[in-house]
C-alpha cells in the first residue's frame, strides 16, 4: 500500500509542469498562515477576498501563469521586455543574492524584486486598489512568499536549471525540481494539506518571531545557502527513499518557516 501511494504522488508531479511548490505545499503554507493571521488582517483579507480562504489563491499565479505579464522596462538582449512573471530568483555560488533585474543588457529573473514591489504598492494602496488588483496582489504575495522558501527556486550563477532535468525516484520518473517541491514532501505525508499544516505548525510564539525576523531578501538567501545542497542530485541520477528521507526535515522546515512569515508580511500591511 505504501509503495502505491508513492507511485501515485509521483504520477501526480509528473503529470504537469513543475513550477514552485505543487499545489499542496503552496496550501500546506497559506493554512499556517491564515493560523497565524491577526484579527485585523483575518477581516480585511475576507472582505477583498468576498470571503474566500487565502488557501483559494494559494496556486493561482501558477494556475493563469500566461496571463500576467510584466514590463521589464527596457530592451533586454536575451527575451522580449513584455514576458510573463518570474517564479525563481538568482544567486551567486556562495548563496549571496543577485539584486535587481538587470545584468547589463540582460534581463534577470528576480522574483524576490516583484514580490517586494507587490508588498510595498499593496502596503500603501490597497485601500483605493480596485478590487481585482487587490485580488491579484494578494494572490502574488501569499505565492511568491512561498516560492522563495523553495529548494529549488534558486537560480544558481553556476547551475541556473532550477532543476528542470529529469531524475528517478520510486522507480519513476520525476523531474528534478518536481521533486524538491512536492514529492519529497507528499511520498511521506500522502495527506491534505489541513493535516500537513496541522504537523508543521508547531513553533510557540517565541519561536516564531524569531522564525519571522528579517525581509523578503534574508529570507530569499538564507534558502539560497540551504538549499545549495539541491545541486548535488545531477540529471539522470536515482533518488533514494533514504535520501528523500534524510531531507524530509529541510523541505518541511521550509514549509513552515514560509507559512509563520506569509502571516508576518500580511499582519503588517493589511491594516
Amino acid at each position: 500500500m505504501k509503495r502505491v501511494l508513492l507511485l501515485c504522488a509521483i504520477a501526480v508531479m509528473t503529470a504537469g509542469n513543475a513550477f514552485g511548490w505543487g499545489r499542496m505545499g503552496h496550501a500546506s503554507i497559506a493554512k499556517i498562515a491564515e493560523t497565524h493571521l491577526s484579527k485585523k488582517a483575518s477581516q480585511t483579507i475576507s472582505k477583498y477576498l468576498n470571503g474566500e480562504s487565502i488557501i483559494a489563491y494559494a496556486s493561482y499565479p501558477d494556475d493563469y501563469r500566461q496571463e500576467h505579464f510584466i514590463d521589464v522596462g527596457f530592451e533586454p538582449s536575451n527575451s522580449t521586455r513584455i514576458t510573463v512573471w518570474g517564479h525563481s530568483f538568482q544567486a551567486n555560488a556562495d548563496g549571496s543574492l543577485f539584486y535587481g533585474e538587470r545584468k547589463g543588457n540582460e534581463y534577470v529573473k528576480n522574483c524576490v524584486w516583484r514580490l517586494e514591489e507587490v508588498i510595498n504598492r499593496f502596503e500603501k494602496e490597497h485601500k483605493t486598489m480596485t478590487d481585482s488588483a487587490r485580488v491579484v496582489s494578494l494572490a502574488f504575495i501569499v505565492h511568491l512568499v512561498g516560492d522563495i522558501h523553495c529548494p529549488r527556486h534558486v537560480r544558481y550563477a553556476d547551475e541556473p536549471t532550477s532543476g528542470g532535468y529529469m531524475n528517478t525516484y520510486g522507480g519513476q520518473p520525476i523531474k528534478n525540481h518536481s521533486f524538491w517541491d512536492t514529492a519529497c514532501l507528499v511520498s511521506f505525508h500522502p495527506w491534505g494539506y489541513s493535516d500537513i499544516a496541522a504537523l508543521l505548525d508547531r513553533c510557540d510564539k517565541k519561536e516564531i518571531a524569531k522564525i519571522c525576523e528579517g525581509n523578503v531578501y534574508t529570507w530569499a538567501e538564507e534558502n539560497a545557502r540551504g538549499s545549495r545542497f539541491t545541486i548535488e542530485v545531477k540529471e539522470g541520477d536515482v533518488i533514494t527513499r533514504a535520501y528523500a528521507r534524510d531531507h524530509l526535515a529541510y523541505v518541511e522546515g521550509q514549509i513552515r518557516n514560509a507559512g509563520y512569515r506569509l502571516a508576518s508580511v500580511l499582519n503588517r500591511i493589511c491594516k
